[in-house]
């Protein structure tokens, strides 16, 4: 594993295998960015290479396990991230433990989150807190970032912080990667989603 782009020493970590999965524990400075010493735990899925050789490792604020779709989905808590337009930043600056956001800065700006369990019964909407003071257009994927279209939010034009429900285009039970893209070149922060 690298050192974390914010400059926390991360590699003193341990191993652990749990039922033929190996996962890697480290820690991080999340909640006190300005001084590293303060740490908290995270938690990663470990793979192997056909060769033996361990895969790198890239930190992520997602950790393991499955999330109910019912829940609220924090999306700063993500797998993976678009190389360019995709940033995690905290709600308030100047009140850390209030928790962090998912911003999405251009068409080609995304977020993945792995592991949400939606189970068997059908799910006919989803709830966004989002927001966009030029509005936008966000389009939630099922899998990859070309998979099936679970929903499409249009977030109008307005200051500050709002929930918007939309209908879902199509349900698919069991587990599913998600994928959340921005759709305009506006803006757009998103605090949480929950599907209902």
């Amino acid at each position: 594993m690298d050192e974390s782009p914010t400059g926390c020493w991360t590699n003193h970590h341990s191993l652990l295998q749990v039922k033929n999965q190996w996962y890697l524990f480290y820690h991080h400075n999340d909640l006190s960015p300005r001084f590293d010493k303060n740490r908290s735990i995270r938690l990663d899925s470990l793979f192997f290479e056909p060769d033996g050789r361990i895969r790198q490792v890239v930190p992520t604020l997602r950790g393991v396990g499955l999330t109910d779709a019912r829940q609220k989905i924090q999306l700063d808590r993500y797998s993976r991230l678009s190389p360019r337009g995709a940033a995690i930043a905290f709600l308030d600056t100047a009140h850390s433990f209030q928790g962090w956001k998912t911003v999405l800065s251009g068409p080609q700006a995304w977020v993945q989150y792995n592991g949400v369990a939606f189970g068997k019964q059908p799910l006919r909407r989803l709830t966004m807190r989002v927001a966009a003071p030029a509005g936008a257009t966000v389009q939630v994927r099922t899998d990859a970032a070309d998979g099936p279209v679970l929903a499409q939010v249009s977030v109008p034009k307005a200051a500050g912080w709002r929930e918007v429900q939309v209908p879902l285009a199509a349900f698919k039970p069991g587990t599913h990667h998600l994928v959340v893209a921005s759709q305009t070149a506006a803006p757009v922060e998103i605090d949480w989603m929950r599907f209902e």
